[in-house]
C-alpha cells in the first residue's frame, strides 16, 4: 500500500517538473492513493496559494476541485480511517528522534506518522527529508526531488 505526500499529489493537477514521472510511477503501480485530511488540507492550501502567487486562477482551481472528486469516486483516492491520536504518538516518537537528524517539518512528520498508521509500506513524496524521515521509519521511499530540479 503506497502512500503520496502532496509534494507529489499535486503533480498530478499541476504542471510542473517531475509531474510526468509521478504520474506514470502511480499509473505503473496502479493502487488507490489515501487521501487524509491532512493531505486535503495541505493539497487545497497549495492550490490556494497558487492562486494568492496568480499562478492559478479561479476557474482552473475549480476544475481541479471536480477532478479530484471524480477522482474519489473513481476509486484513485479513497478515505481511511484514521487514528489522529495514533498518528500524533508516532509523530512525536519521530520528532524526538529524527528532526535534529534530517530537519523535518511538523507537517512533514505528520504525513510519515499517518503513513505509519494507515499501514501503508511505500511512501511517495517531493521532499528529501521528508523521504530520509519515512525510510527511518521503516517505509520503502520513492523521492521524485531529482527529477524535479
Amino acid at each position: 500500500m503506497i502512500y503520496v505526500d502532496t509534494s507529489a499529489i499535486i503533480k498530478l493537477y499541476i504542471k510542473e517538473p517531475g509531474s510526468v514521472q509521478v504520474s506514470e510511477w502511480l499509473k505503473k503501480n496502479n493502487e488507490p492513493i489515501p487521501l487524509t485530511g491532512l493531505i486535503e488540507l495541505e493539497l487545497i492550501n497549495g492550490l490556494k496559494l497558487k492562486q494568492f502567487r496568480n499562478e492559478l486562477k479561479t476557474d482552473e482551481f475549480e476544475k481541479i476541485i471536480t477532478l479530484i472528486a471524480e477522482h474519489e469516486k473513481a476509486g484513485i483516492f479513497y478515505r481511511p480511517t484514521i487514528n489522529w491520536q495514533n498518528v500524533f504518538f508516532f509523530s512525536f516518537n519521530l520528532s524526538k528522534t529524527h528532526t535534529h537528524d534530517y530537519g523535518t517539518r511538523s507537517l512533514d512528520i505528520l504525513h510519515v506518522g499517518s503513513a505509519l498508521v494507515i499501514k501503508t509500506d511505500t511512501f511517495l513524496t517531493n521532499d528529501t527529508r521528508q523521504a530520509q524521515l519515512a525510510k527511518k521509519a521503516g517505509l520503502k521511499t520513492i523521492n521524485f526531488t531529482s527529477v524535479s530540479k
